[in-house]
């Protein structure tokens, strides 16, 4: 069949054709990706305007200049004197000596693909968590955040995102995630107990507020913060009748979470909750503290 259409080849003139957006021609899943809706709307607003529509003429492929049936990533141009939009490969664009932004072209399609590739991504790791009976994981991550959200929820997001972006995790995440879903389900008996406790505990003796003085309990959690001094680790401290303390742990304190350790320190206590306070100036008593009185 002989073409007679103003849009063949041999009889385009560049100077009627103006750029509008660029699409994909495969649309399996592409509804939901932004930079494919993006380049829609942008057509969309365009033939509002123009009151315009495709192109209806025979070419027979995807590209409507040369016909190829494999140009998947086309750009869409409109023909001022026809009202009408014309879908280019980027081969024809070139041949016909188009005014295209190739990087922006470019980036389209680095889009379109890094999508594809998210999507994938997702697919595995919720088959993945699914097979662990870790599917509570990938209903947090596909949850709308909320402001102020728990570490725990926070956290869960964080893996199984990275989880989506590089294909894998360790053993070792998959077993934090585990741990993380327990800690949600048990949250609120976990509140009930901590209040209970708190209830229960006394507040710190005056006795522990005169000098440097042994401070012995149980290593409730540590932490690494940065400071304009540097970096310190941090220490939470309960005592057996229920007072916790916060401060720096001695340097060269070796101890995990939920072992019973012994210092000498100075405690200040808060003003705000008389069964918590701050200690400072610590020091192990295996290396040459001093003995306070209540040692």
């Amino acid at each position: 069949m002989t073409r007679t259409d103003v849009h063949r080849p041999s009889a385009i003139n560049t100077a009627d054709y103006s750029f509008v957006a660029f699409e994909c021609i495969r649309v399996d899943g592409l509804e939901a990706c932004q930079i494919q809706l993006d380049n829609r709307a942008r057509i969309r607003s365009h033939m509002e305007r123009t009151g315009g529509s495709y192109s209806t003429h025979a070419h027979g492929g995807n590209c409507m200049v040369c016909g190829n049936a494999n140009a998947i990533y086309t750009a869409l141009f409109h023909h001022e004197p026809s009202n009408t939009y014309v879908r280019m490969g980027s081969e024809c664009t070139e041949k016909v000596d188009m005014q295209l932004d190739r990087v922006a072209f470019h980036k389209f399609k680095d889009g379109i693909y890094q999508w594809r590739e998210a999507q994938a991504g997702k697919r595995k790791a919720e088959a993945a968590l699914a097979e662990r009976g870790l599917s509570g994981a990938w209903a947090i991550f596909t949850a709308t955040a909320t402001v102020g959200e728990p570490f725990e929820e926070r956290t869960t997001r964080d893996i199984v995102g990275k989880f989506c972006r590089y294909g894998s995790i360790s053993e070792k995440q998959f077993a934090f995630l585990g741990r993380l879903l327990r800690q949600i389900d048990e949250r609120s008996q976990t509140q009930e107990r901590r209040s209970a406790e708190q209830a229960a505990a006394t507040p710190i003796p005056d006795a522990m507020l005169q000098g440097r003085v042994v401070i012995r309990g149980e290593v409730v959690s540590f932490k690494t913060v940065d400071s304009p001094f540097g970096r310190s680790r941090k220490m939470l401290i309960k005592h057996q009748d229920g007072w916790k303390v916060w401060g720096t742990a001695p340097s060269s304190l070796v101890a995990e979470k939920g072992d019973t350790v012994a210092f000498v320190a100075s405690i200040e206590r808060s003003r705000e909750d008389v069964k918590f306070g701050f200690f400072s100036r610590p020091s192990l008593i295996n290396q040459g503290a001093e003995r306070p009185s209540n040692f």
